[in-house]
């Protein structure tokens, strides 16, 4: 019982971890986030008993008979099966709660949600930081350096693959940009631009049907 123990309150320090590094930002980008890893942790809770099982084993015919030697032993290995988790856990508080807070709630200050059939998101005048946080969870194209003024509309369907998203955003006047024009029975991808003052506005769009 007392090894079950020590297996269960790992898993309660690590789910509050996760808890607490989860913030709007993931909600609105990972809505499943806590879920899909609470089964993780699951899993690795039910390796965690499997291995206090066999730690067991071996305490008997080791003859290890010292209560506070055997629990210390089972606490190293559901540690060492669990560092994995406690350093991810821990980095993204300070990542999403510490570092980068102020970044993240004005991201969310600029992004609107669809609703109904369709989902997806968009957001409009994001700078360079803001929009490659915005990629460290989606899968959106990378942007030239220096790009800002950057604004995406981006929707799909849900059950089936179809999607559109499109993205336009600054440059500076002398960048050199690509212009793009592909399409087939399924697939579009485009790319244009066009001078506005002293810099060069490029848009992107690409589609699934």
């Amino acid at each position: 019982m007392k090894y079950l123990t020590i297996v269960f309150i790992n898993l309660i320090l690590l789910l509050l971890l996760l808890y607490i590094g989860i913030d709007k930002f993931d909600d609105e980008f990972n809505g499943g986030i806590f879920y899909i890893d609470s089964l993780k942790l699951i899993g690795i809770s039910i390796i965690g008993i499997i291995s206090l099982k066999v730690a067991v084993s071996i305490f008997q015919k080791r003859q290890i008979k010292s209560t506070r030697k055997r629990i210390s032993i089972s606490i190293l290995i559901i540690l060492c099966i669990s560092s994995y988790f406690y350093v991810t856990y821990g980095s993204k508080i300070y990542h999403n709660q510490f570092l980068n807070k102020e970044l993240r709630a004005g991201i969310m200050n600029k992004i609107i949600p669809y609703e109904g059939s369709w989902f997806g998101d968009k957001a409009e005048n994001l700078t360079e930081k803001e929009y490659i946080e915005v990629t460290k969870v989606k899968w959106f194209p990378k942007l030239p350096k220096g790009a800002q003024n950057i604004s995406y509309d981006y929707e799909y369907e849900g059950f089936l693959p179809d999607y559109s998203f499109s993205i336009s955003y600054d440059l500076p006047i002398n960048s050199e940009v690509e212009t793009i024009n592909y399409e087939n029975k399924t697939f579009t991808k485009s790319q244009t631009f066009e001078i506005v003052g002293n810099k060069k506005r490029v848009t992107y769009s690409e589609g699934l049907w």
